[in-house]
């Protein structure tokens, strides 16, 4: 499922920082030092605030008019922001698999190169 809600975009100058927030769903936000580094940063917080809403049942609320965010917030770049759901899941799923077998592949090399202390050695513990 592909879900899109606009985000609003600043700038600070002073701290030479970018933040996006979105309106529509509370508490998901993005920082950066770029545009670019924040929009996918953005995208990001997005599709795990959804993810997070999905598992505890949260309805996703209606996404607001871009237009009427930009008439409300003149200083800022409101951008639609799309996350393809599906997409996410399939990787947050691999970088699970992923980590678990590099967890493995790292117990098994630390036990190679663990040295048996003198109670393992003369009575075989381990």
């Amino acid at each position: 499922m592909k879900y899109f809600y606009p985000a609003v975009f600043s700038h600070d100058a002073e701290k030479g920082t970018f933040s996006a927030v979105f309106p529509d769903i509370p508490g998901c936000q993005a920082f950066g030092r770029s545009m670019d580094e924040t929009a996918t940063k953005a995208r990001a917080a997005m599709a795990a605030s959804l993810r997070e809403m999905e598992e505890k049942e949260i309805p996703f609320p209606m996404a607001s008019d871009e237009r009427l965010l930009q008439r409300r917030c003149r200083n800022a770049k409101v951008c639609v922001i799309l996350v393809d759901m599906d997409s996410y899941r399939a990787f947050c799923a691999y970088k699970v698999k992923h980590a678990d077998a590099k967890s493995a592949e790292w117990a098994a090399s630390a036990r190679k190169g663990r040295k048996a202390g003198i109670l393992a050695r003369v009575f075989g513990l381990r």
